[in-house]
């Protein structure tokens, strides 16, 4: 068993690797001539592909809840790698607000770094510069993806670590619908365990129904974050003996 989970994670890496390389130029193309949506739009398409070459089922429940003429701001637990590459199902484009060492992939890297917004997190001035470029985004009509525990911290899955406040900032001062994810089966597909090892099962995702931030202020911004960490962990609860 240990021999064919390591033969289908080295298949697994090297369709990741490959399928970069072809869509490549298209990422050049729409960085060159200043075409972000184009960029983001084929990481979508990107991810469908990727996920049926390596025989990955994956499940989506709530893709109803969008209204794609709308941007958002999606919300998703984090505990694993494979949660980057797996949010792209989301029917409409987005730039994912993530952790600078995530530029450092090959091929993927370029990607992330020229398409999306990263964050120093050690750095306070980065976390500042970060933090305008996303109201921007929002303002300019752009969805973002945020993992609002701040990184792959939970020593228990399913079970979140806290939340960082930043998102739900966000969307009460620009108004943008805040949409709740949860990933039910990452963290056993592709585990946080060290041993790099990609285990082939069905992949499910949960688009809850968006949050209108109006509901909420600045000053009941704990209300607000405490509420989507429930919807989230409620839906990792259901599916986890499922």
């Amino acid at each position: 068993m240990t021999l064919l989970r390591r033969v289908y994670s080295i298949y697994a890496v090297l369709i990741f690797v490959l399928t970069f390389l072809i869509v490549l130029p298209v990422y050049l193309f729409a960085d060159w001539f200043d075409k972000p949506r184009l960029g983001l739009i084929v990481n979508h398409y990107w991810a469908r592909v990727y996920f049926f070459l390596i025989g990955m089922p994956v499940e989506i429940e709530g893709e109803h809840n969008f209204d794609r003429s709308k941007n958002y701001i999606l919300c998703a637990n984090h505990f694993s790698f494979l949660d980057v590459a797996i949010m792209p199902f989301a029917p409409v484009p987005f730039k994912y607000v993530g952790k600078i060492s995530i530029s450092k992939i090959p091929f993927f890297g370029y990607m992330f770094k020229r398409f999306h917004i990263t964050v120093d997190r050690d750095k306070v001035r980065s976390k500042y510069d970060t933090y305008k470029k996303s109201i921007d985004s929002l303002l300019n009509g752009f969805s973002l993806a945020i993992f609002p525990e701040g990184g792959i911290r939970s020593t228990d899955p399913p079970k979140m670590a806290s939340f960082k406040e930043g998102p739900f900032r966000m969307a009460v001062e620009t108004g943008v619908p805040l949409m709740p994810v949860s990933f039910a089966d990452n963290w056993h597909i592709f585990p946080e365990d060290g041993k790099y090892f990609i285990h082939r099962r069905k992949c499910r995702i949960v688009f809850h129904a968006p949050i209108d931030p109006k509901n909420y202020s600045l000053d009941t911004l704990k209300d607000f974050r405490n509420d989507v960490f429930d919807v989230i962990q409620k839906g990792l609860d259901s599916k986890f003996d499922s």
